[in-house]
């Protein structure tokens, strides 16, 4: 087991597992034997353990539930330190899950896939342990980064990343694509998944104006009006899950493409984790308004009743921004969610 030792010496955080693997690193990357592959894999492995064994020692057995991560977490400002404070113990929190999820992955077979996860990993760590350090412990008041990343996506990072995947077939190796630039996309598919569940949910194809075209500012209106209709005590809409945590991801999503700010990779991790309630079923069939019991694949049981109601309601509800808008209507066998009554 691997003792707690942490030293802060001028202001510069250090502790040997992450100062060894660095270095390994660079042994490996300059002489590629089976030997150093082994031996990187083995610092890899002591600076998993040493994070984890900081984690549980300050965390003490604190868990945090799904919705109260993603309320704090997808954030980027906060109004005063206790929140901030909670946003660094949160963070540390998913920096142990996918610390723990990364040592059950990483293999000595696929290691050098790993190179640039594991580059990215040690930045938002060591600034992590950082903040621990200096806001929540309070060991010094200020801490000297030995590493860095720019926090925002550029023009020529996305053109990278969209000429990277169209061409991913001329890669010959995994550790030759440049996943910075590449892993964020992932925030792009996101919010078209959390547009088109919503669309889906609602059982709409699309929202036209007088002229037949497509509403554009209207492309993540379901989710508005999903948050107004479950404020109600008897919504009828009716999730297995509290929903309020999508709609944080779907908020979090949408300050992305517009921003390109990049959360840290545990962020990202707890997200992709996070979405699953939308597609976990736990029922084999539900009785919808036919009565009928069907069952749907990859949806949660997500039900509405009083249908042809809410309909109407999500009408007004795009009238009152913009008149004579029109909605084109799936059937309602087609629409994603469990009808139970018309």
């Amino acid at each position: 087991m691997i003792v707690y030792k942490q030293q802060i010496q001028n202001n510069v955080l250090e502790f040997k597992e992450l100062d060894e693997l660095t270095a390994q690193s660079w042994t490996y990357k300059t002489k590629n034997t089976y030997y150093n592959k082994k031996k990187l894999l083995e610092k890899l492995n002591a600076f998993f353990d040493w994070h984890i064994n900081y984690c549980n020692t300050f965390l003490k057995g604190k868990t945090y539930n799904q919705k109260n991560l993603a309320s704090t977490v997808l954030k980027t400002k906060f109004k005063n330190q206790t929140h901030w404070n909670e946003y660094i113990k949160k963070s540390l929190f998913l920096s142990l899950e996918y610390v723990e999820y990364l040592k059950s992955v990483v293999k000595l077979k696929n290691l050098s896939a790993f190179e640039h996860t594991i580059s990215n990993l040690k930045i938002d760590l060591e600034w992590l342990i950082a903040s621990v350090e200096v806001d929540l412990k309070k060991t010094v008041t200020s801490i000297s980064l030995n590493s860095g990343r720019r926090k925002y996506l550029s023009p020529t990072d996305l053109f990278s990343a969209a000429r990277t995947l169209f061409r991913i077939e001329e890669f010959s190796k995994m550790e030759d694509l440049y996943l910075r630039d590449l892993k964020p996309v992932v925030m792009f598919q996101i919010r078209q998944l959390l547009e088109v569940f919503g669309r889906e949910l609602i059982g709409y194809y699309s929202i036209n104006d007088q002229s037949g075209l497509p509403v554009k500012r209207f492309t993540q209106i379901s989710w508005e009006f999903i948050k107004e209709e479950v404020k109600s005590s008897n919504s009828r809409i009716i999730f297995p899950f509290d929903v309020q945590m999508i709609i944080d991801i779907n908020q979090w999503a949408n300050d992305f493409v517009h921003t390109t700010y990049l959360h840290s990779s545990y962020i990202q991790y707890f997200v992709l984790k996070a979405i699953n309630v939308l597609f976990a079923s736990k029922t084999k069939g539900i009785k919808i308004y036919t009565g009928e019991t069907v069952s749907k694949i990859n949806i949660a049981d997500i039900k509405i009743r009083d249908y042809n109601l809410l309909k109407v309601d999500f009408d007004q509800f795009l009238n009152n921004r913009i008149p004579n808008i029109v909605v084109d209507w799936m059937p309602t066998k087609k629409v994603g969610a469990y009808i139970i009554t018309e």
